[in-house]
């Protein structure tokens, strides 16, 4: 079970976080041939008035490009899905600016109309991207230790109520002095950090994602109780995971990265 109960130490987030968190990582996923430029300006071809675009991207970026592009970023903090409206509203941007890209991020995903509208978009060049499906910037060594999310089915032969588990993995201590082979590494044991109904832990939204955070807080720093900014780093770097209904892991060396 979790240490403490819902409604107790939640994070709140803003729209200003996501925008930031989106700003790093598409700096970091850019590359160091490319320029992100934060809250720009380009004058629209047909409509002939100055446009704000959230980030605007310029050069050769993602070592996926073999000239000079531009891609201007839409972001969008919403509590539903992006529809088909807003697809069409952001392709016309597009088409206004004339960037050779754009990439449209929401912390919410799209309806299925939408998705098909946008791959109907290709002349535009449009890509459709939720936060989560921004790429990582972190790789792990083989011998970190690791939490790992899941979801169960409780109950006789797996009929019963959902719940989830999150667990600590680490090589046993005392057999990594004498092994530092990565293929053959010593023994892996686990922690049970947290697990319950899926009323109790889950990680649908904001505060469910900050609660789990603060129980990995709590066992990594020996029940010491997190700052808030500290959980709100770590639910930001947990993006390329979060999902509902879906395992996540976060590595020792991402939370040392985050300083917490």
């Amino acid at each position: 079970m979790c240490a403490y109960p819902l409604g107790v130490g939640e994070t709140e987030f803003t729209w200003r976080d996501y925008e930031d968190h989106i700003f790093k990582r598409l700096s970091e996923w850019a590359g160091m041939e490319a320029e992100v430029l934060f809250d720009q300006k380009l004058r629209g071809k047909f409509s002939e008035v100055d446009r704000q675009i959230d980030i605007l991207i310029r050069g050769r970026f993602a070592n996926a490009t073999t000239r000079d592009m531009t891609a201007a970023v839409d972001c969008k903090y919403y509590t539903r899905e992006i529809d088909v409206k807003k697809v069409d509203e952001f392709l016309g941007f597009i088409d206004d600016v004339q960037t050779d890209m754009g990439i449209l991020v929401t912390n919410r995903g799209f309806t299925p109309a939408a998705k098909r509208r946008a791959s109907r978009g290709l002349d535009l060049q449009v890509i459709v991207a939720d936060i989560d499906r921004i790429p990582p910037s972190y790789f792990s060594s083989f011998d970190e230790g690791y939490y790992e999310s899941e979801f169960y089915e409780t109950g006789l032969y797996g009929h019963g109520d959902t719940g989830a588990i999150i667990r600590y993995f680490y090589l046993d201590p005392q057999a990594s002095e004498y092994s530092y082979d990565p293929d053959h590494p010593p023994e892996q044991i686990d922690d049970v950090v947290c697990s319950g109904s899926i009323s109790e832990i889950t990680w649908g939204d904001d505060e469910s994602r900050a609660r789990c955070v603060r129980e990995i807080l709590r066992h990594r720093n020996q029940g010491e109780e997190p700052e808030d900014e500290d959980v709100k780093r770590v639910v930001l770097e947990l993006a390329g995971w979060w999902e509902e209904g879906q395992p996540w892991t976060i590595w020792d060396g991402q939370l040392g990265n985050l300083g917490v």
